[in-house]
């Protein structure tokens, strides 16, 4: 029975796994290609937007000559032209200006013009403005040196000229080299007819590369570029792939070819000026979301397969057991568990809290020994008096009572904070100071306070003195411990702005041995020490981090400094900056 009911669970998972595997398969294969077609219609679009970009370029450049061609229109005089004798160079005079202002006013174009029709004018004749080396300077063509021809059949360089009379409207034409400048050009012209006579062209210029730069800098993805075409398909800017011209048509789309070196995805559409924009990019990158997706799809198939064949193993196992035995054993481990839980959280309590006591009370027996030896002392050498003896026994009353305060100082550390106030900081200072006034005087260590600055916390006095305690005495075990014959303890403080909140900062500073950054990092961790094994219990500045960041909501850090190290505590200076 058992056998059967465990192989009839196995089966039915196995089923309902297939079924799984089947779907997500079939999902996956279905949101993979529903992604890669909205991928290729966002690189169409994006091809699109930029075509759009760049079709505004291009526009300010034909609004550029459309301007200067109506100005010519409407300002040369045909009548005059035929009546006064150089009339045209004193028209070239105001021409000027205006050709020279209207390129200034656009950062695009490299050069402004208006060519004469030599058969009408009777001369070659030209006036042609340049950006170069950022300033607009005027070029004088030498029409004869370069072989300027205006008869037909016209050269490329020519086209200029011709072109805009063949179609009847402004006309791009090139890339070619101007011989004048030296620069490779593309130019857009329109012709100037006035009255029936064919006057001359107006014309802009754009640097081939600067056209160059445009079309770079429109690529999507790494290892992409963009290419540009005329009406013609005659590249501008050639394709890096020679196939990609295989696939442009003057209607735009999208298609895939293998480049080079790789399968490349191709968007192309057609520009305001009858031109084509195409965008060339990687097929791995494009898809390379989708790809990963079906990498983490297939991982997650192969896990969830192992996880359900494990699964449903343990299950026919499990459920081939009488129910009852099951559920008493788990009940059984279950209460087992639970009490030795308790018990460990018990002993760790109880051992962090004898801990603790240990280590405060160590120091103020050290001290109450320090005062006795110097009682004697004192005696030996006939130097005792009730005024020294009486501030002998007052110190040890004023230990003695701290002492008897420990176990309910820490008990109550486990608790709830107690209520908490405002407070002096200085006072916290001579309190922990005085505690430890023999230690320090018999090693001769000397504390140099600099408390002139009224500075007040808030939360609650006697755990900051307790901080204050154990900081001090690591000072002095660093001081103790270090070569340096300079023996001083600094200790200062100040009020700091720290975003909306007013903090009391207090340092403390030790001429002693400064600290790795391995020790800086781990000096607040719970039982560690620097000391030699049995010297320290590393529960100082464990607690002092506790009380500081949790009891007090301020902070606390070590740094060295050029003499020996620094604690740096930080604690709100009022109540609303404790929340």
């Amino acid at each position: 029975m058992k056998n059967i009911t465990r192989e009839l669970i196995f089966i039915i998972i196995l089923t309902f796994l297939a079924t799984v595997m089947f779907l997500g398969a079939t999902t996956l294969y279905q949101s993979s290609a529903l992604l890669e077609e909205e991928s290729r219609n966002h690189i169409l679009a994006a091809t699109e937007d930029q075509a759009g970009e760049l079709s505004t370029r291009f526009s300010h450049i034909q609004g550029l000559v459309d301007s200067l061609t109506g100005t010519v229109r409407a300002t040369f005089d045909t009548h005059d032209m035929d009546r006064e004798k150089g009339y045209v160079e004193d028209y070239n005079q105001g021409l000027k200006d205006i050709i020279r202002n209207n390129l200034s006013a656009n950062q695009l174009a490299y050069g402004l013009y208006v060519t004469y029709n030599p058969d009408y004018t009777g001369q070659n004749d030209e006036v042609w403005y340049a950006r170069t080396e950022r300033k607009i300077t005027p070029v004088r063509a030498d029409f004869g040196a370069n072989g300027r021809d205006f008869t037909l059949p016209y050269d490329e360089d020519m086209a200029y000229f011709f072109k805009p009379r063949e179609v009847g409207a402004g006309a791009w034409t090139g890339p070619y080299h101007d011989r004048d400048v030296k620069v490779d050009v593309i130019t857009y012209s329109k012709s100037i007819n006035i009255d029936g006579n064919f006057v001359g062209v107006a014309g802009a210029d754009i640097t081939t590369e600067t056209t160059l730069d445009l079309v770079k800098s429109l690529k999507l993805y790494p290892r992409g570029y963009a290419f540009l075409l005329d009406e013609n398909m005659n590249p501008i800017i050639a394709p890096a792939d020679k196939e990609a011209l295989k696939h442009v048509s003057a209607k735009g789309g999208v298609a895939e070819f293998l480049g080079n070196e790789e399968r490349m995805i191709i968007a192309f559409t057609s520009l305001s000026n009858g031109w084509i924009l195409g965008t060339v990019q990687p097929r791995d990158i494009v898809f390379k979301t989708i790809s990963k997706l079906r990498t983490v799809f297939f991982i997650l198939f192969l896990i969830a397969l192992v996880v359900i064949i494990l699964l449903a193993n343990w299950f026919s196992r499990v459920f081939s057991k009488p129910i009852e035995e099951r559920q008493a054993r788990l009940e059984q481990e279950n209460s087992e568990k639970d009490v030795l839980l308790i018990y460990q959280a018990r002993q760790a309590k109880v051992g962090e809290m004898m801990a603790n006591i240990t280590h405060q009370w160590k120091q103020p027996l050290n001290s109450i020994h320090l005062i006795i030896g110097n009682l004697l002392d004192a005696y030996d050498y006939q130097a005792l008096d009730k005024e020294a003896l009486t501030a002998a026994a007052d110190k040890i009353e004023t230990i003695t009572r701290t002492m008897a305060r420990t176990i309910t100082d820490f008990t109550e550390f486990l608790k709830p904070p107690a209520e908490e106030s405002a407070f002096e900081v200085k006072r916290c200072v001579k309190t922990a100071l005085s505690l430890m006034e023999e230690s320090l005087s018999s090693n001769a260590i000397t504390v140099k306070l600099d408390l002139t600055e009224p500075c007040h916390a808030y939360g609650n006095a006697n755990e900051f003195s307790h901080v204050l305690f154990n900081i001090f005495n690591n000072a002095r075990d660093a001081i103790l411990d270090s070569p340096s014959a300079e023996r001083n303890i600094a200790v200062s403080a100040c009020i700091r702005e720290k975003g909306d909140r007013k903090m009391t900062c207090l340092e403390v500073s030790n001429e002693g041995r400064q600290l790795e950054e391995s020790q800086l990092r781990q000096a607040f961790d719970r039982y560690y020490t620097t000391k030699p094994p049995g010297e320290g219990t590393g529960l100082g500045l464990y607690i002092s981090r506790l009380i500081v960041e949790q009891r007090m909501r301020g902070f606390i850090y070590l740094d060295n400094w050029e003499k020996g190290v620094r604690c740096v505590i930080e604690i709100p200076s009022e109540e609303n900056d404790h929340e």
